[in-house]
């Protein structure tokens, strides 16, 4: 997580990933969902509206038809033939009356009979023990348990649910029928009989079914949840088979007219529509997964859209790696070797877009510093080289060396041994000096040698001049820079001293602090003029000279400063890296460079 926060520390190709993924591909593909999502949710909506208008159809057809038949049964009421019949006593004398009844009554019944097809039979039965029947001749039925409740009704309709009947060649019909008690039309308390008009199930669902496109998942189920009409007919007079079906259905409330439920892994959708006047309710069922078929198209041309965006967005990105990221990945490596010291690093220039142009520029840039260094800068070197030599001797010190000894020497022999000894000191000094032409010398022969420079100057001057030494047993092995205190002790004798009647001493102390080597010269002399010594460093030739010299040995580890005192006088301190004698201290100055 702490990772994530310090986006800007990343890479420049994870972020170019993570920027793609994040927002390139992830967007592209929560649209696509979306979209699909979207379109699902309108599909299915639309499956489930069109269930709802084409259910509407059907019950409007269904209705009409069960009204007719109750316009039949009403007609039965008013028609002075049918009350004829149910009121006339079943007597021999009766009989040419009774059959003349029974004909008409015959033809009206023979023409709806024909011209409905799905009505199967109709039955008169009178309370003078007078019946007809038209249609089919019944050899068994399951009516009597319908018949009671008509009773109960006194008159009113009574729909049955779906039953079995079975005709004299022993086939079975499955019916539904409309049973009402028969009322006199001048006492509607008194019955005096009873009709029975059957319709027979599958010819009913062809009619009522009248959208070719039906999906064969619309039926009539009673209010027992007991199927009275559906597209197979072994369904019907049974209890509807789906258990999660009639538990969604008895979980719906009145006022709701869809449902959801799931039967094993589908989904389905339950549209309702009740019939008025009766106890049955049209039922269509959408299955969710056939209505996603109906979008398998845009399904797929989603994923192809998908497919090729995400084929599309890698190509751009490899191709902008390839283009873009990867020469600024190899930019920056070049650059690491130009800060190893490689100045061979070098770009291929192929564009001139913003990368070309910085591409470019930094081979300039890398030709540029190679030529400094070739020209100014080892130019620049030589040049304090000579320098450092001229400052050191101006005069060939082997020839001086050889022609003190040689006078020391005379010296002894004319028995001038003052002369002599101080033409030793001399000497020695150049000795010390000449130092086989190496530029670095042990703290001690550094002593040694200001030690010398100082006795000789004490005889110069008289003994108004004193000195200490103060150095550190370990580190008397120290390497330093050859002539590196002298100046100093030179400044306090020559500008400390002028015109100082006092008496004058010079100290000199040496020791190491952590990883460095402390020098300080400290005189009782007039001091600095002012607190700005960097002044004095560059007006003075002696501490300049210093300063650049520590500066091309140690670089910035090395520097020459004023430490201040309470009495009068100058403190001046080295400080240098401490190394020992013996070690390779050319390669450690190479590699403080």
């Amino acid at each position: 997580m702490k990772r994530i926060l310090f986006f800007k520390n990343w890479k420049l190709n994870w972020k170019f990933l993570f920027i793609f993924v994040v927002l390139i591909m992830l967007p592209m593909l929560a649209f696509s969902f979306f979209i699909y999502s979207k379109a699902n949710h309108a599909v299915q909506q639309q499956a489930i509206d069109n269930a709802k208008s084409h259910l509407e159809k059907t019950e409007k057809n269904l209705t009409a038809t069960l009204q007719d038949i109750e316009d039949i049964s009403s007609y039965m009421i008013y028609s002075e033939d049918f009350r004829s019949f149910l009121n006339t006593n079943n007597i021999i004398e009766n009989n040419t009356t009774l059959n003349n009844l029974e004909d008409r009554i015959t033809g009206y019944s023979v023409f709806h009979l024909n011209s409905k097809p799905y009505l199967n039979s109709i039955s008169l039965e009178g309370m003078k023990n007078n019946q007809i029947h038209i249609g089919p001749p019944l050899l068994k039925d399951d009516e009597l348990k319908w018949k009671e409740k008509a009773i109960k009704l006194k008159g009113m309709f009574l729909w049955s649910g779906a039953y079995t009947i079975t005709d004299y060649w022993n086939r079975k019909h499955k019916v539904i029928s409309l049973i009402r008690v028969i009322n006199d039309i001048n006492n509607v308390t008194k019955p005096i009989g009873m009709v029975t008009i059957r319709l027979d199930t599958s010819k009913l669902y062809d009619v009522i079914e009248t959208d070719s496109r039906g999906t064969k998942r619309l039926f009539v189920i009673d209010e027992n949840n007991n199927v009275v009409l559906h597209y197979n007919n072994e369904l019907v007079g049974k209890r509807f088979p789906d258990q999660s079906f009639i538990s969604a259905v008895e979980a719906m409330s009145e006022n709701e007219e869809t449902i959801n439920y799931k039967k094993s892994d589908e989904k389905f959708t339950v549209v309702t529509q009740p019939l008025n006047g009766t106890n049955l309710s049209l039922v269509t069922v959408v299955d969710n997964e056939s209505v996603a078929e109906g979008i398998k198209g845009i399904q797929e041309s989603i994923r192809l859209m998908m497919i090729i965006l995400t084929f599309l967005g890698i190509l751009a990105m490899f191709g902008f790696y390839h283009f873009n990221i990867k020469r600024i990945l190899f930019l920056t490596k070049q650059t690491q070797r130009v800060e190893r010291g490689d100045f061979t690093a070098k770009v291929p220039e192929g564009s001139i877009d913003e990368i070309g142009l910085l591409e470019i520029r930094f081979n300039q840039m890398v030709e540029r510093i190679r030529y400094l260094i070739d020209s100014k800068y080892k130019m620049e070197i030589r040049t304090r080289e000579s320098e450092l030599k001229l400052l050191q001797s101006q005069i060939n010190p082997h020839f001086l060396y050889n022609t003190l000894d040689m006078i020391r020497w005379t010296a002894r022999l004319e028995k001038a041994m003052e002369t002599s000894k101080l033409i030793e000191q001399l000497s020695k000094m150049f000795r010390i000096s000449l130092n086989r032409g190496s530029h670095w010398i042990s703290l001690k022969d550094e002593l040694t040698y200001n030690q010398t420079y100082l006795e000789l100057q004490k005889r110069r001057v008289g003994n108004n001049l004193s000195f200490t030494f103060f150095c550190d047993h370990e580190v008397l092995n120290a390497i330093v820079l050859k002539q590196m205190i002298q100046p100093l002790i030179e400044n306090s004798i020559h500008h400390g001293f002028e015109n100082f009647r006092k008496s004058r001493h010079i100290y000199v102390r040496c020791f190491k602090e952590s990883d460095y080597l402390k020098i300080d010269v400290i005189d009782n002399g007039r001091g600095f003029p002012s607190e700005n010594f960097q002044q004095h460093i560059r007006d003075g030739f002696a501490l300049n000279n210093i300063q650049d010299r520590l500066f091309l040995a140690f670089g910035d580890n090395a520097q020459i400063s004023v430490i201040p005192k309470d009495f009068s006088g100058a403190w001046v301190r080295v400080t240098i890296p401490y190394y020992q004698q013996g070690l390779n201290i050319e390669g450690k100055v190479g590699e403080i460079h």
